[in-house]
This record gives C-alpha cells, structure tokens and sequence, in this order.
C-alpha cells in the first residue's frame, strides 16, 4: 500500500468513468476492493487524505480544487456506505 497509489487512483478516478461506475455498483465494500486490487490501486484511508492533500497542494486552477475536492467526497460517502444487504446496526 503506498501513497502513490491513492494518488494513481485519483488521478484515474477523476478520469475513468468506468472505474467508478464499477466501483459504484459494487454491493459491498469487499467488492469495491477487489476492483481496486485488480488494477493495483491498494491504499489506507490515511494514505487516500495524504494523496488528496498533495493532489489539492498541486492544483493550480479552482475549477481543478473543485473537482478533486467533489472527488473526495464522492470517494468517502462511497467508501462509508454499507454493505447492500447488511442490516445496520
């Protein structure tokens, strides 16, 4: 795992529409992370924050803030979603 591969993901995730709408129908957070794994994008939450803040440190336009910072919240509310299926607490 390494923060490189955040920012691979980002940078991909920006971009790759299948890649997120993949990762968007996943049922569980089992599968999302086996769509990650098989394109090498195995990262912590931790280093997804460093790769994010280096990503928004490099930005050189708002527009381009604005769309990674509209990633991130897309990436967090998928990643804290639960399972389809699962009973909540």
């Amino acid at each position: 795992m390494t923060i490189q591969n955040a920012v691979n993901f980002i940078r991909q995730g920006q971009h790759d529409d299948d890649l997120r709408h993949r990762l968007v129908k996943a049922d569980t957070s089992q599968t999302r992370q086996e769509i990650l794994d098989q394109k090498n994008l195995i990262f912590t939450p931790e280093e997804f924050e460093e790769a994010y803040s280096l990503s928004l440190f490099k930005c050189q336009h708002q527009a381009d803030a604005q769309a990674l910072m509209a990633f991130r919240m897309w990436w967090l509310m998928l990643y804290r979603s639960p399972d389809v299926g699962v009973p909540s607490p």
